[in-house]
């Protein structure tokens, strides 16, 4: 093989073409050191927030100063705020009116007990109008009170010793009485034995306290402050005044239109002799049909912003509402 001659034609390349194949192999090299990221180094930074032009969904979640709206909505509202979707609570009443608030167009989004969001689901006025979003947020309990010295240790007990009793579960269209509802159908003769009153909670208390009615029903999360006054409550000799007794659904407790479990039953520590058995029902999140399509400009929309901040806020609401960590909403198996 011959020598290479240095003086040959083809180790004269003009400057000019020099110079354009010098700059190409910057650029190429430029190009494979900003493409090429070591693993683990931040990511280019996404638009601001401030790139959005904000919108404001209402949500309807009860009383203002009640859990849903005074804990879960701000946890949720932190992380949907900075995609350009704020979140302002709304009063609405009882647990029926704050579904009807979305199925009416009146507010944008609500936080209800499942087990009344079935209730008007196939109502016409109601269907189709909205969506549940994301995960099951918590959990509320079913819980029956009555004075420590009565003799029933159960709603059974209550119901089926042969005599008329009464349950206050505060107003109509409120969880409380649409889920005692749903116990009492589920079995005949209880619907038989028990009158419901609208009596709130402080009344119910009193009227336990005097004998004039025999238990009150509430749907509650753990952290309620009705739980600890009920826990805290005693008589004149410091004696208990107040006792929880299980709440065992009947054979035809009611399930979902798909076919689902409203209820979950589960077992409850108050430090007595024995767990209290008892049902609870999910808080879930609805969003009205005609906000689906909500965003701010540039940002992703209302459904998959609220669904992606219920995800990333789960554990910290659940630890608000001092939810059980092992915790599981109600699905295909109701225990």
């Amino acid at each position: 093989m011959g020598k290479f001659n240095e003086n040959s034609d083809l180790t004269k390349v003009p400057s000019r073409l020099t110079r354009r194949w010098t700059v190409l192999v910057m650029l190429a090299a430029l190009a494979l050191t900003t493409g090429a990221r070591e693993p683990g180094s931040p990511k280019p930074s996404l638009a601001a927030p401030t790139d959005y032009a904000p919108i404001t969904l209402h949500v309807a979640c009860g009383e203002l100063f009640n859990a849903p709206c005074g804990k879960v909505l701000p946890r949720i509202g932190a992380r949907t705020a900075p995609t350009g979707v704020d979140l302002r609570p709304v009063a609405s009443g009882t647990a029926l009116d704050t579904v009807a608030a979305v199925c009416q167009g009146q507010a944008a989004a609500a936080i209800v007990p499942a087990d009344v969001l079935a209730q008007l689901a196939r109502q016409p006025a109601c269907q189709g109008r909205y969506d549940v979003v994301g995960r099951p947020l918590y959990p509320l309990y079913a819980f029956l009170v009555v004075r420590a010295s009565a003799s029933f240790r159960s709603l059974d007990d209550l119901a089926s010793a042969g005599q008329q009793r009464t349950i206050a579960a505060g107003a109509d269209g409120s969880g409380a009485r649409i889920t005692l509802g749903a116990l009492l159908k589920s079995n005949p003769a209880w619907q038989r034995a028990v009158t419901v009153t609208n009596d709130d909670a402080a009344t119910a208390l009193e009227r336990i306290a005097d004998g004039s009615i025999d238990g009150s029903f509430a749907m509650e999360s753990l952290d309620s402050a009705l739980l600890s006054q009920i826990r805290l409550s005693a008589d004149a000799r410091g004696e208990p005044l107040y006792r929880f007794i299980d709440v065992r659904p009947g054979p035809d407790f009611p399930r979902a239109g798909d076919g689902r479990c409203l209820y979950r039953l589960t077992a409850l520590d108050f430090g007595g002799a024995s767990p209290v058995t008892t049902v609870s029902v999910d808080a879930v999140m609805i969003l009205g049909r005609t906000f689906r399509d909500a965003h701010a400009r540039g940002g992703p929309f209302a459904p998959d912003v609220l669904a992606s901040a219920i995800d990333a806020t789960r554990a910290a609401i659940l630890a608000d509402m001092k939810s059980p960590g092992d915790w599981r909403p109600a699905g295909a198996s109701c225990q």
